[in-house]
C-alpha cells in the first residue's frame, strides 16, 4: 500500500514532559505520540515530525505535527482513534491527509509563542505550571516600547541559546502583542505573545526576559539596541 502523510493539530499540557523532542531516559511528547501511532498503524518504525520543537514544561495549543503510513485508516479517524489511547495530557483536535511534500517546520507561514507572567507578591497555585511568578511591578508602557524595537526582520544572534544549532539567527518578528488581566485576590497575568515566521532555540525565553528586565527598570532600553 502506498505511504500516506497525515497532519494532525496538537495540544498538549508540558508539565509532565521533557519538552517535544525525543529523550533517551525521560518522556517527551514526540516519544508518547509517536509510540502510540506504532501500535495504532502497526509500524514500529513510524515517527512524528512537529513544526516546532518546545522546551520542558511548555506547552502547546496548536502544535502542527506530521506521520508517514500506510494503514488504510481514514485520515480524520485518527483523531479519536489517537485520543483514546494518548495520555489526558495531549489532545488531537485535527487530523487530514496532506501531501507528502508538505514539511510542518519548513511550510510553516508563521509561529506564536505566548510567554505568561503572573504579577503578584505570592505565587497562586493555578498558574504555578502556567506562568512565570514575579514579584517586581511591571510597567506595561515601557514593556510595550521595548517590544516595538524587536519588530521587523534583523538578526536575532544574541538573542537565541548558544546551544543552537540554526545556521543564523536573521528571523521576522511579525507582531508583539501585550495583554494584561487582574487575577483575584491581587495579582494580575501578563500575556506577551511574539509572532514570527520562525524562532531559534530559546529565542522567546530571552526575548521575554530582556523586555521584562526593560519594564521592572532592571536593565536600560538602549540595551535593546547594543544587542
Amino acid at each position: 500500500m502506498t505511504c500516506r502523510q497525515i497532519r494532525l493539530l496538537v495540544e498538549y499540557d508540558g508539565t509532565p514532559y521533557h519538552g517535544w523532542q525525543w529523550q533517551a531516559h525521560h518522556p517527551s511528547v514526540q516519544q508518547t505520540l509517536t509510540r502510540v501511532l506504532q501500535q495504532l498503524c502497526k509500524q514500529p518504525e513510524l515517527l512524528v515530525r512537529a513544526a516546532g520543537r518546545t522546551d520542558a514544561g511548555v506547552h502547546a495549543c496548536g502544535q502542527v505535527a506530521v506521520f508517514c503510513t500506510d494503514s488504510p485508516m481514514e485520515a480524520r479517524r485518527f483523531t479519536p482513534a489517537l485520543n483514546r489511547f494518548l495520555p489526558d495530557t495531549i489532545r488531537i483536535h485535527r487530523s487530514d491527509e496532506v501531501p507528502l511534500s508538505f514539511d510542518p517546520r519548513l511550510d510553516a507561514r508563521r509561529k506564536r509563542y505566548r510567554y505568561r507572567i503572573y504579577e503578584g507578591p505570592q505565587s497562586t497555585a493555578l498558574d504555578v505550571r502556567r506562568a512565570w511568578h514575579l514579584r517586581r511591578h511591571l510597567d506595561l508602557t515601557q514593556l510595550r516600547q521595548a517590544a516595538d524595537h524587536l519588530l521587523g526582520e534583523r538578526d536575532f544572534n544574541a538573542f537565541r541559546s548558544a546551544h543552537c544549532d540554526a545556521a543564523h539567527a536573521v528571523r521576522t518578528m511579525q507582531t508583539i502583542e501585550v495583554h494584561s488581566t487582574v487575577r483575584p485576590p491581587v495579582g494580575r497575568l501578563v500575556d506577551i505573545t511574539f509572532e514570527a515566521n520562525a524562532f531559534c532555540r530559546h529565542m522567546c525565553r530571552i526575548f521575554a526576559g530582556t523586555v521584562v528586565d526593560i519594564a521592572t527598570a532592571t536593565l536600560a532600553p538602549a540595551a535593546l539596541s547594543l544587542a
